[in-house]
């Protein structure tokens, strides 16, 4: 019967019999049991659910689980952690990746709904090429299937859910080709960005700081008052609560494990391909001459040129560094001398590599790949190796015992739970365990627990315990046992108890009003340019010169963000003249002076218009795609059950 059930899960048989059952439920079961038991089948999201008079859901109806949701983010999370490295807790810090994942998922059942209505499928030789094609499968430049088997299970990933994936991937590439293939750039079209986003601006300020203004402030006791009877939600303190918790570090708890001989010698033979045999390596470093996708052949010859003439500079005895740092069209690694640092074959473009791994060390050429010409350098060559057991012992000791550590970590709090709600202390579990009871200060739920800003649930779930209750919290990075100390509730000080504060928020308001006020007289001093320096000077004040910047980084010199006054300055009528109105920026207020603007030269468009042209274009695509994934959803009905969203762990 279950058989039968999941081969028809979609069919209309199965949809009436479900609703004849859920009418046996309330006969038999009242109300609630019904409700129940469909309240357990509802999915997280659904997408294109068409329902007929409210009775049936219309076939197409696509669903989205709670169970992929979590799934999604584990992966979200991983690849984070795996491009991030210790950057991830940051990176992750605040950030709402069950959203994130659920987002994804809504946005790929679309495509993979938009490339069905198209007639659009990955063929079986498409996915095993895509697959056997990647170099993290491959052993000496072929596919190896106990290196894929071994990959994916390092990453916790089933072949046929990675397989799926992969397909629709490869679904996803093929239909964003398809939406965005028609988008091009034109010379005049990327040149006119250029000038706008390559402007240059030149300006003089005046500051009037509200610091200079709050010794004119004296407010009366009944100021103070009526200004914080009237601010009242200025002052309102938010609810905060006091925690203790214990952290199952997993490396302290490993610390002490020592792994079997047998484990050891089994982690070597299952990771020997994939962690401890070394492909052979190069080092190299480049100076890129790029090239837009649809060059033409005047800036091919131009391009070639050009990295020819870099070329015999550098066999002339040329610094290599100094000529990338000049030349070079590639960001990432012009200010670096364009070194690219060791890699193996599969992780570069093909002609790139092949140039690559020919060379010997200290010899030059030139290549091209798509990205436009290189003038390429080999610097050392690295010989594929094997790591005995002796050598790999210590990397595999420490991943054992981190492995240990986890699983001790996981079995540990929840002893120490039954410990706590027996009424042992959280210090005497913490010391047996040579962990640390940490106590917190008073924090609201937009605070952060000290040392632990990477964990923003831990707060968000501790904010659920009532006073004195304890609770395992297991979704985070390690597990962690938590005691709710002490609850204060949202509350409004008494005047008495801040008036300090009150009377610093008055002066400041005050103070920043004044200041705005004396910009605003000065500026209607001015009446040319040529009065800018002098009503400063009557004023006491000094002209801050800024020097040339760019338009683009919409950022003042000596100020610092401040986007209002870069893209006034952009589009006034006159130069040099004074901007016709007062800036505040951070309590302070400004008054401005374009001294000068200008487009970027014919030069600086030779040199960047190539690149700044190719990530243009990328630019206008990755929009175009956005735009057509938003018209998908909005002319497909979502809906996000936000409840059970929530609930996902």
């Amino acid at each position: 019967m279950l058989q039968v059930f999941r081969r028809h899960s979609y069919s209309w048989g199965t949809r009436v019999l479900l609703l004849l059952l859920g009418g046996v439920f309330a006969l038999f079961f009242g109300s609630w049991g019904a409700a129940s038991y469909f309240t357990r089948m509802r999915p997280a999201a659904q997408v294109g659910c068409y329902t007929y008079l409210h009775l049936f859901t219309m076939p197409g109806c696509q669903t989205i689980t709670s169970e992929q949701i979590d799934s999604a983010t584990i992966d979200l999370r991983r690849a984070i952690q795996n491009i991030y490295g210790e950057q991830a807790p940051r990176m992750l810090q605040g950030v709402d990746l069950r959203q994130m994942a659920l987002e994804q998922l809504i946005d790929q059942t679309l495509i993979n709904r938009e490339a069905a209505r198209l007639g659009l499928h990955v063929s079986d030789d498409e996915l095993a090429q895509a697959i056997t094609s990647q170099s993290a499968f491959q052993i000496d430049g072929r596919f190896n299937l106990e290196k894929y088997n071994e990959v994916l299970r390092q990453n916790d990933l089933d072949p046929a859910v990675f397989e799926s994936r992969t397909r629709e991937r490869i679904l996803s590439d093929t239909l964003r080709q398809m939406i965005v293939q028609a988008v091009q750039v034109s010379r005049a079209e990327a040149r006119a960005e250029f000038n706008r986003f390559g402007q240059k601006l030149a300006l003089a300020y005046i500051e009037f700081p509200y610091s200079d203004f709050t010794h004119r402030v004296n407010p009366s006791e009944s100021e103070l008052v009526r200004y914080y009877d009237d601010n009242r939600d200025l002052f309102r303190e938010p609810e905060r609560i006091r925690v203790e918790f214990i952290r199952y570090d997993p490396e302290v708890l490993g610390a002490n494990q020592t792994p079997s001989a047998e484990d050891i010698q089994a982690n070597y033979e299952r990771n020997l391909n994939a962690q401890f045999t070394h492909p052979e390596e190069v080092r190299a470093r480049h100076i890129l001459i790029a090239l837009p996708p649809q060059a033409s052949t005047a800036e091919v010859a131009a391009a070639k040129a050009k990295a020819e003439d870099i070329l015999r500079k550098l066999r002339a005895g040329g610094d290599f560094a100094k000529l990338a740092k000049e030349y070079s069209d590639d960001p990432g690694t012009k200010d670096r001398g364009g070194e690219l640092g060791y890699f193996s074959r599969g992780e570069m473009v093909k002609p790139f590599e092949d140039a690559a791994f020919k060379l010997s060390p200290g010899q030059l050429t030139i290549v091209r790949s798509p990205y436009g010409f290189h003038v390429l350098q080999l610097e050392e060559i690295k010989k594929a190796s094997q790591e005995t057991l002796e050598q790999a012992r210590p990397k595999i000791v420490a991943a054992i015992k981190r492995k240990m550590g986890s699983d001790l970590a996981r079995q540990d709090v929840e002893q120490d739970l039954a410990a706590a709600l027996e009424g042992r202390d959280l210090k005497q579990l913490a010391q047996k365990r040579s962990l640390v009871a940490v106590e917190t200060p008073y924090l609201s739920a937009e605070d952060s627990i000290p040392g632990l800003e990477s964990e923003p649930k831990l707060l968000t779930e501790a904010f659920k315990l009532d006073r004195g209750e304890i609770r395992a919290i297991t979704d985070t990075s390690v597990p962690f046992l938590v005691k709710l100390l002490d609850r204060t509730p949202a509350q409004l000080p008494p005047f008495a108890r801040i008036k300090d504060k009150v009377r610093a928020a008055y002066v400041r308001q005050k103070a920043e009003l004044l200041a705005k006020e004396a910009a605003e007289r000065a500026l209607k001093q001015i009446r040319n340019a040529a009065d800018f320096d002098s009503v400063a000077a009557s004023n006491k004040l000094q002209v801050h010169d800024t020097g040339e910047f760019p338009r683009a980084e919409r950022s003042v010199p000596g100020i610092g963000p401040f986007s209002e006054v870069t893209e006034a300055a952009a589009t006034a009528a006159n130069i040099p003249s004074a901007l016709d109105r007062v800036f505040e920026n951070g309590g302070n207020s400004y008054i401005f002076e374009v001294i000068a603007r200008k487009p970027p030269t014919d030069q600086e468009w030779e040199s960047e218009g190539q690149r700044f042209t190719a990530q243009l274009l990328e630019q206008k695509r990755a929009t175009t795609w956005l735009n057509f994934l938003n018209d998908l959803k909005l002319a497909t009905p979502v809906t996000v059950n936000s409840e059970l969203l929530a609930q996902s762990s």
